[in-house]
């Protein structure tokens, strides 16, 4: 899956789970049953929410090496060959 229909994925998901919700609701059956219905779709929202945390963290990190990258072809920051030749020449 590319990254690009990750939201479109997220969103069909939700919608499915939104459609299973509004059926229970409408749904006659024992309150035993509705609750265990209920706990299976929240248990899909907590697996949809910890995969949405996991791509939030990997963004976070290529944001933290994008701008590692960048320093360095900038020449900000430590990361410059010619900052840290001049660093060690310093008394």
């Amino acid at each position: 899956m590319t990254q690009s229909n990750e939201p479109n994925e997220y969103d069909r998901q939700f919608r499915h789970l939104n459609r299973r919700l509004e059926r229970l609701e409408d749904t006659q059956i024992s309150p035993q049953e509705f609750s265990r219905a209920f706990d299976r779709v929240y248990a899909e929202f907590a697996g949809v929410n910890s995969r949405i945390d996991r791509v939030e963290a990997e963004i976070g990190e290529l944001n933290r090496k994008f701008d590692i990258v960048m320093q360095y072809i900038t020449g900000q920051g430590n990361s410059n060959p010619y900052y840290l030749a001049t660093q060690e020449h310093k008394p």
